[in-house]
């Protein structure tokens, strides 16, 4: 996770921090779907994972703030916050749930499942983005 940090710290000011959150929810998908798909070198899944998650740490303040400014920021964050914690909350439980009803290999493709949605809305954000973006510069 420090050395995704330490290159995003390097880069950041040479793009948008959708592509921040892009290549972090890549990267979780990336890693997790290699464990379930049994990849055989599994610290390089690790690492895709890991990297995800730094990746992850940084773009979740730098994208609500380049959308939202700096105005009311604090509140935003909280906002945009708590559903991550209810669900985070919520997670052990409903993975001990899944695991013991349907196996390991089952909750393991749910989780999978549910990182590459993570990755079809952020390419629809980034869409969104780059859309408005095109928009707003002068003809």
């Amino acid at each position: 996770m420090a050395v995704a940090r330490a290159i995003e710290m390097a880069i950041a000011r040479y793009h948008h921090p959708i592509w921040t959150q892009f290549g972090s929810a890549s990267f979780v998908a990336i890693g997790l779907s290699a464990l379930w798909a049994k990849f055989p070198f599994t610290p390089a899944a690790l690492v895709s994972y890991g990297a995800g998650l730094g990746l992850e740490s940084i773009a979740v303040g730098a994208l609500p703030l380049s959308l939202c400014g700096a105005f009311g920021y604090a509140k935003l964050i909280g906002r945009l916050a708590t559903p991550s914690w209810l669900a985070q909350a919520a997670a052990p439980w409903i993975g001990a749930i899944l695991f013991e009803r349907t196996g390991p290999d089952a909750t393991l493709a749910v989780v999978v499942a549910v990182a590459l949605i993570n990755v079809t809305l952020t390419v629809g954000l980034a869409w969104t983005i780059l859309r408005r973006s095109r928009c707003a510069q002068p003809a």
